[in-house]
């Protein structure tokens, strides 16, 4: 009868490694299938968002799991490594033997090669990583310099632009101005010729005459007495634009030599019954601004008086 010899126990050469949790098979973890939510009468319940916040909450689980398996699998190498390490010492301290001391020191050296290689790797890291950071500060100082030369160039031409509006108001300003000026010389002129001319046509006519086509020493002619004001006198008589050549003194003779309720007196027998009021108000108005006028004029001939001196005078 054959007996059973217990089997030689064969032994890892590493089976003194300890091995760690996470390498053996893991269960895996499967999210709870989302079954749907039933509501009651009152429309209790979580709803249906309670499955979407379970699903996120898993796969956040999940990911815990996966860096902590990464973090077990790096302890447990750097563990294996010092327990290859202590062996190793050990082993070269028993048999002393001169390959597994070499091998060592082949080891040894290629883990100070790639440290070195690591740390190269490192600092050429930091530094493109400070040249990047260089760049990119030296791109937005550009950008800030363009953004300000914008800004800069978008004020000039606002600027300029309300230079020119303002010149170009200036210029329409003085425009109408130059206008109304050569419109109110052109009118004075043209007052002054129908005066000239009218009262050339009364010395040659015999035609009946209505206050309308009494020659009034106004720029306007008007269309009663009451129209007829010292300032529009004034206005009329002392204008640069006619006879320049006439001091103040002569026009306010010549004036009254026209004017004067004697000498109007033969043109009264010409004018309509139903004016002759309104024309005898208005030769009295007149008559009375160039008394008015002359007896200033001869009391200011020492020096020259402003056109609104005589202007106050005339009633």
């Amino acid at each position: 009868m054959t007996t059973l010899q217990p089997r030689a126990s064969t032994r890892h050469p590493r089976s003194h490694i300890l091995r760690s949790q996470t390498d053996l098979p893991q269960k895996s973890v499967r999210p709870s299938v989302a079954r749907p939510q039933t509501y009651d009468k009152d429309g209790a319940g979580a709803g249906p968002w309670q499955h979407m916040a379970q699903t996120y909450a898993w796969v956040v689980e999940q990911e815990f799991v996966r860096l902590e398996k990464r973090s077990k699998k790096t302890e447990q190498w750097v563990l294996e490594q010092q327990i290859l390490l202590m062996d190793g010492t050990r082993r070269q301290r028993s048999d002393n033997g001169a390959p597994r001391r070499k091998m060592w020191e082949e080891m040894m050296y290629v883990y100070e090669v790639e440290a070195e290689k690591w740390m190269l790797h490192e600092e050429e890291a930091r530094r493109m990583a400070a040249e990047r950071e260089k760049e990119k500060a030296r791109l937005i100082q550009e950008e800030i310099k363009r953004i300000e030369a914008r800004i800069r160039n978008k004020r000039d031409a606002e600027k300029r632009k309300m230079v020119e509006e303002k010149l170009r108001v200036y210029a329409e300003h003085k425009d109408r101005e130059k206008k109304g000026r050569a419109k109110a010389e052109k009118a004075v002129v043209d007052a002054w010729r129908n005066y000239e001319d009218q009262w050339a046509t009364l010395a040659t006519s015999s035609e009946p005459l209505t206050f309308t086509e009494i020659p009034w020493p106004l720029i306007s002619p008007p269309s009663s007495a009451t129209n007829i004001t010292s300032a529009g006198v004034v206005l009329f008589l002392f204008s640069p634009f006619h006879s320049q050549n006439l001091s103040r003194k002569d026009r306010i003779r010549s004036a009254q030599l026209r004017w004067h309720p004697d000498r109007f007196r033969r043109l009264m027998g010409r004018v309509a019954q139903q004016d002759r009021a309104a024309v005898e108000e208005g030769v009295g108005a007149v008559a009375r601004c160039l008394n008015d006028l002359m007896a200033r004029e001869t009391n200011a001939s020492r020096y020259v008086r402003p056109i609104h001196f005589y202007v106050s005078g005339c009633r």
